[in-house]
């Protein structure tokens, strides 16, 4: 597959910065589409990362550095919404800690998430072909298998989350070459 020219990137990638309020429910804009991965960081704060997705569905939330379990409810807790220009998000401190500044790296794919059989294990995927970029879930079976990620191309690179255990972020990029990996939440080589 050819790669393709993006004239306008920022209709799948685009951050945004917001000085936290405290309140509930608070509609964040300005992102210029429905994210359908967001990514936040309090950056005033020493709070983790959080990272929020269509594909498991707002409100369900994993951290990027660290090894927890996925955590929250559906359609609450604290990023309860994608909306058409941005997200919501609760009073957490996390997300919205009153007078704190916040950045939050948006992708979207502008797909609803299908199944997908193109692997040995079935998988739920949202994925943007123009873009490159797909969100994946998937029932691990423990043994090897292969994932079908809608992209139609090798993908360069790879993160991985187990969400129901203490694991770490299974990081490949193709520059490491096959077999290699790194761990997302760790410094090591």
């Amino acid at each position: 597959m050819a790669y393709t020219t993006i004239d306008k990137p920022t209709d799948y990638f685009n951050t945004l910065t917001y000085t936290g309020n405290g309140t509930a429910d608070r509609g964040i804009t300005g992102v210029g589409f429905q994210p359908d991965w967001v990514w936040i960081k309090n950056r005033t704060d020493a709070s983790s990362h959080k990272i929020f997705d269509s594909v498991r569905g707002a409100g369900l939330e994993i951290e990027s550095d660290t090894t927890d379990a996925q955590v929250g409810t559906l359609n609450a807790g604290k990023l309860p919404s994608f909306d058409s220009d941005g997200f919501t998000v609760s009073s957490s401190n996390t997300v919205n800690g009153s007078s704190d500044n916040m950045v939050a790296w948006n992708w979207h794919t502008g797909a609803t998430a299908s199944s997908n059989s193109n692997g040995s294990i079935t998988s739920s995927v949202s994925a943007n072909t123009t873009a490159g970029f797909s969100i994946v879930s998937y029932t691990g079976t423990g043994s090897s298998a292969t994932i079908g990620h809608g992209l139609g191309a090798v993908p360069k690179m790879i993160i991985s989350k187990s969400l129901a255990s203490g694991e770490h972020w299974g990081t490949y990029h193709a520059s490491l070459g096959n077999g290699k990996a790194l761990a997302l939440n760790l410094h090591d080589a």
